[in-house]
């Protein structure tokens, strides 16, 4: 059985938190229940808000999953520091 929590919080915060839930698809409530699950668990509280990735960001990504998917420009991997070293040298001498 669920039950009932009366908060007192600042109403800018409340507006601000109801309008990032709604735009990840959830509910004020489902944020805070999966909050307190959280803490309880973990005796840990953290908080974080991540940027968006920037057009520039999401094609380099792209150029780099398009090299990996042809085998192009890609090194690797290495058995020790010491074959790293020798490939690298190799490939720089290529260029």
């Amino acid at each position: 059985m669920k039950t009932t929590i009366h908060l007192k919080v600042d109403p800018e915060i409340k507006i601000r938190a109801a309008a990032l839930a709604e735009r990840l698809g959830l509910s004020l409530s489902t944020v805070v229940n999966a909050s307190l699950r959280s803490f309880v668990q973990t005796e840990t509280f953290s908080v974080s808000a991540s940027e968006p990735m920037t057009p520039y960001m999401e094609n380099w990504i792209g150029e780099i999953e398009n090299d990996i998917a042809a085998d192009k420009n890609i090194i690797g991997p290495f058995q020790d520091a010491a074959a790293m070293d020798k490939a690298l040298k190799k490939y720089l001498k290529k260029k």
